[in-house]
């Protein structure tokens, strides 16, 4: 594959009077690649899709589709479409007329229309609605007649705005699918937008994680998880465990004199930081590497898992998410083992950004 990107975002920035919305955002975007923009609300990520498809414009920066620069071209022209969170079908057209509106636009005959739009709402599990009306339509139905209209005229980068935050747990698990289904059919290069990690981590190849108009890190799901650059990150990813140590290379020391070893090799003062399910516990000390004594101060039954809280001789708390059938007692003393591989740092307050592209 050329390591040119296909999709370019250069300086991207925007404001609202004084408010700084987005913020020399830098993003390269392979052909075929599904990234999701993910974020707390207000954090710019939405803006910057309507950045792309030109639908606001931009203050500074430049966005390029295969090195053709867009600032200029009219969103209908730019081949990029955009689905958002209600989907907007038209009222007073069908949901067949719906799905053919951007083709009629474009000139496409009436009977290509037809045949087409027919196709792209079997496509989405809707054959045989063609005549219905989106009053008669539930959400996931509306939503699945807005994804056909935005492919069905074969667009280069397809943006999706939120597009399941309005349906069911269940239902979006079955959009989720679908559109993972589609993009692999058609190989539409694919940015989504959400606020929700679990969605990310599912539909992306790589997620680019915002902040107050900025970007924070750019990774695949699995480094996120893994391997965050600062806290904020961890702790949007669900990190629970952080505490200090004095990196020497490989090793950790602690305040109280114990020492961990990590697989990756640090220098002077770090945050360290572990997830939770990867802290095993045990009753008996059968390892003599990274095993800490810890008493047992919170047992909480959740169904699939027991969340314990540990206290270290360090006198810092180490959340271990354990199977439900290892009950230990309040008080209990018990070994963390902490594996080496598992054990991240990162110096305080450092922030890093990796925009690398990922290969599909």
């Amino acid at each position: 594959m050329s390591n040119t990107p296909y999709f370019s975002i250069q300086q991207l920035t925007k404001s609202f009077r004084k408010t700084l919305a987005v913020s020399d955002v830098w993003l390269d975007i392979q052909q075929g690649e599904r990234l999701s923009l993910l974020g707390p609300s207000g954090c710019g990520k939405s803006t910057a899709l309507k950045l792309m498809a030109g639908i606001l414009r931009p203050d500074r920066g430049e966005i390029f589709l295969e090195n053709r620069l867009l600032n200029r071209v009219p969103p209908e022209q730019r081949e990029i479409a955009l689905v958002l969170q209600k989907g907007l079908l038209f009222p007073h057209l069908s949901v067949g007329e719906n799905v053919a509106f951007g083709l009629k636009m474009r000139g496409v005959p009436r009977a290509e229309q037809e045949t087409r739009a027919l196709a792209m709402l079997k496509k989405v599990q809707l054959g045989g609605f063609a005549q219905r009306h989106p009053s008669e339509l539930s959400g996931g139905q509306a939503q699945r007649v807005a994804l056909a209209r935005a492919l069905v005229i074969q667009p280069k980068v397809l943006l999706l705005d939120e597009p399941l935050s309005a349906l069911d747990a269940s239902l979006r698990s079955d959009m989720q699918t679908l559109i993972l289904q589609l993009q692999e059919e058609t190989g539409v290069t694919m940015v989504i937008v959400t606020h929700d990690q679990s969605e990310a981590v599912v539909m992306s190849h790589r997620i680019a994680l915002m902040f107050d108009g900025c970007l924070r890190q750019v990774d695949t799901p699995e480094v996120l998880y893994q391997q965050p650059c600062d806290q904020t990150v961890a702790r949007f990813f669900g990190g629970v465990n952080f505490f200090s140590a004095e990196a020497q290379q490989h090793r950790l020391c602690l305040p109280g004199g114990d020492t961990l070893i990590t697989d990756y090799p640090q220098q002077g003062t770090v945050d360290v930081t572990i997830r939770p399910e990867r802290i095993h516990v045990l009753a008996e000390a059968i390892c003599s590497t990274n095993l800490l004594p810890v008493k047992v101060v919170h047992n909480r039954f959740t169904g699939t898992q027991r969340h314990l809280v540990l206290k270290t001789p360090e006198h810092f708390e180490l959340q271990a998410w354990v199977p439900p059938s290892q009950d230990f007692a309040i008080g209990q003393s018990v070994f963390a083992h902490l594996p080496a591989d598992a054990l991240w740092s990162f110096s305080p307050d450092v922030r890093r950004v990796s925009t690398l592209p990922q290969t599909v």
